[in-house]
């Protein structure tokens, strides 16, 4: 636990710093400009990833050098996979790839993601070759759900920020190995100081650069969780993005949209049109994720049958939040 603490402050102290000289070095870098499906009214530069991933990727090297190597996310096939996923995210946020590219580059990154994850045993009686399936679709898919949710102040905060945090509180008590704490709480202090810069009106956004490799960590703190608990506990971990990313999709495929290109139909957009103020669509973002989190510690050692429970009941509150958010204050 003091090693958690430790590496929560040291991620968001370190944060705090870069941040800062990296505002002040990179102010006009990748400037997103506002366009039909923003939610911002002045350029911003996208330069949250610049800060943020270079310190993720040499805390867990610092780990390594150190003798203490934190399991999966210390593997250099993982750090790769995080440092590709950072560089096509710079060169999207500078000149847009188009989604087939970066798709590339996430199943890529997944793969070498699952090189890492190769020893960490799986407590789920599920056939080998399907977990490992199930596991890699996992990586692409909250790559890409932290890439599309990434588009509000203190949304990556709320999305990506505070599931890293219950990952390392899971990790404390146990339920996972207290080995794989740090990375989440590092993960959670670098976001922490990224509160400062990303509040509205942002003074800077994650970008690319940062919601790919981020995304990517998330995943493999989601399979972490799905293999030494339970997928039921996983899917607690990270509920908003699951619930508002897989039903937007739903939807859209189910109207015929193309769901590789871009859009603005996820609940936060749909909630910030309505008229819902940015904090209050924020403010619920996190209320659910703090109500998922305490779940998946409650129920992490509990049956099926709780987990379940739980999972559903996190899935009704997020339906029934989504409703209220979307509903149009301005018919």
């Amino acid at each position: 636990m003091p090693e958690t603490i430790f590496s929560f402050m040291l991620g968001f102290g370190l944060g705090l710093a870069a941040l800062f000289l990296v505002l002040r070095t990179f102010s006009g870098f990748a400037a997103a400009d506002p366009n039909e499906r923003s939610n911002h009214e002045r350029p911003t530069p996208q330069i949250g990833g610049l800060a943020l991933v270079p310190l993720f990727v040499l805390a867990m090297v610092g780990f390594r050098l150190a003798g203490e190597p934190l399991p999966v996310f210390s593997d250099w096939s993982f750090l790769s996979a995080v440092l590709l996923l950072f560089i096509t995210g710079i060169i999207d946020d500078r000149r847009v790839l188009g989604p087939l590219p970066k798709l590339a580059a996430q199943f890529i990154a997944a793969g070498l993601a699952m090189v890492a994850l190769r020893d960490v045993p799986a407590t789920f009686p599920w056939p080998n070759v399907f977990a490992t399936v199930a596991a890699f679709l996992v990586l692409v898919a909250i790559s890409n759900l932290a890439n599309f949710l990434d588009g509000l102040d203190l949304m990556a905060v709320a999305t990506i920020g505070l599931p890293s945090l219950f990952f390392a509180l899971l990790a404390a008590t146990g339920a996972i190995g207290m080995a794989f704490g740090p990375a989440g709480a590092i993960t959670a202090g670098l976001f922490l100081a990224f509160v400062f810069f990303n509040r509205p009106p942002a003074k800077a956004f994650l970008g690319d650069s940062g919601s790919l490799p981020f995304g990517l960590v998330l995943g493999t703190m989601t399979v972490v969780v799905a293999c030494q608990t339970s997928p039921l506990a996983a899917l607690l971990l990270c509920a908003y993005m699951l619930c508002d990313g897989l039903v937007t999709i739903a939807r859209r495929t189910l109207k015929g949209e193309n769901i590789l290109h871009a859009h603005s139909a996820h609940v936060y957009q749909r909630a910030f049109r309505a008229g819902r103020p940015v904090l209050t669509v924020i403010a619920a973002t996190v209320f659910l994720g703090t109500v998922s989190g305490l779940l998946m510690l409650a129920t992490a050692g509990m049956g099926v049958g709780w987990q379940a429970t739980a999972a559903i009941s996190v899935f009704v509150l997020w339906w029934l939040l989504a409703a209220w958010l979307t509903r149009d204050l301005r018919a």
